[in-house]
């Protein structure tokens, strides 16, 4: 059985920044991360059984209890095709105060479910002498292999996820949200990278991105500045997904503003995979930093450039990862998503770049 890697790990240059030491979100100090995972049953579709190929992501931006410690959040909207929970709060006041859950489009309010008893069980203060919290579900549509209508997550899977969440290196490709994903027509799901950052007076920080890759057609795939997609053997299977929501995390002193600037290059990471952002398709960026210091300290836009290109190199890479690091799956009646074939994505990167054309 082939081993999956990532482009690093086969030498591909995917940014000139730095990775962290997992290369994953988790390189930001106090970011955990967990996955429960549903596949259960074969062959056609009987709503409300299966086939099931889906699952929810949690990821807890710090340790400390959100709700009484918050973050400050930054969003954009890409694309508003999306059914997510959260995001006005956000937009409105740039805090984010309850953990980050992703899933499938139909199960964002058994989710939400899920997130409220968390919270309820840890602050006792909630709906008594306490505001309510702002959850925060965000989604994809994995119709094209699980039984989407069945509604399969749980409230308690939620939970689960959020009691599974730890330091990383995290499991990537078809595990937890991104088990029933597609990206390009092939084999997507969850995705992550990381990268090192110095502001202007030489001070470390950590930007750490998360992918929930469900989008695009094949025709449009690139990898590296190459056309891939157009080149493959493979042709266009099936349905064309649509959605990406990507999550960053970062422990720099950056203000909510400054958070939203961030959000919004991501768009050009996903350029660099090929993504036209297509009318159906919710993208999403939301970017939070667990800074907890004096609020005058915030840096200076003149420090930011550096995060603008982490940002961008590390949501390209989250992407290509789901993609490296998913397998093969065949969900309901019959439908399949294929693996990325590796060896001849190298073949054509490598005849591309030696200028040998293809």
């Amino acid at each position: 059985m082939q081993v999956r890697r990532t482009p690093r790990d086969l030498g591909l240059w995917v940014g000139q920044m730095p990775a962290g030491t997992n290369n994953d979100i988790t390189d930001v100090p106090g970011v955990r991360v967990g996955h429960v995972s549903l596949i259960q049953g074969v062959g056609p579709l009987i709503p409300g059984k299966g086939p099931v190929r889906t699952g929810v992501t949690a990821i807890l931006p710090r340790t400390n209890n959100l709700y009484r410690e918050p973050c400050s959040a930054g969003i954009e909207v890409i694309n508003g095709y999306g059914k997510s929970l959260g995001v006005p709060y956000i937009q409105e006041t740039g805090v984010l105060n309850s953990p980050i859950l992703l899933t499938n489009t139909l199960s964002v309010n058994d989710v939400a479910n899920g997130v409220i008893t968390y919270l309820l069980k840890q602050n006792p203060e909630i709906g008594n002498d306490g505001r309510t919290p702002n959850i925060v579900v965000l989604e994809c549509d994995d119709s094209y292999l699980n039984d989407i209508r069945g509604r399969h997550v749980k409230p308690w899977d939620a939970i689960l996820a959020l009691q599974r969440a730890a330091k990383g290196p995290i499991e990537q490709g078809n595990v937890g949200a991104g088990v029933g994903m597609s990206s390009f027509q092939m084999k997507g799901g969850i995705g992550s990278s990381s990268r090192l950052v110095k502001d202007q007076s030489g001070r470390n920080y950590v930007l750490g991105m998360l992918a929930l890759a469900n989008f695009g057609v094949l025709p449009d795939f690139y990898l590296v500045g190459v056309p891939v997609g157009k080149l493959l053997t493979q042709q266009p299977l099936g349905y064309i997904p649509g959605s990406l929501i990507l999550v960053g995390i970062t422990d720099a002193p950056i203000s909510r503003w400054q958070l939203k600037q961030l959000a919004r290059r991501a768009s050009l990471g996903m350029a660099r995979t090929g993504s036209i952002s297509m009318t159906g398709s919710g993208d999403f960026c939301l970017m939070v930093s667990t800074y907890k210091g004096n609020l005058n300290n915030y840096l200076s836009d003149w420090d930011l450039d550096e995060f603008f290109r982490a940002v961008v190199e590390a949501s390209a890479e989250s992407i290509w990862n789901s993609m490296f690091l998913a397998k093969t799956m065949e969900g309901r009646d019959g439908h399949i998503r294929t693996a990325l074939p590796i060896q001849e994505t190298l073949e054509i990167v490598r005849c591309w770049q030696g200028g040998l054309g293809y």
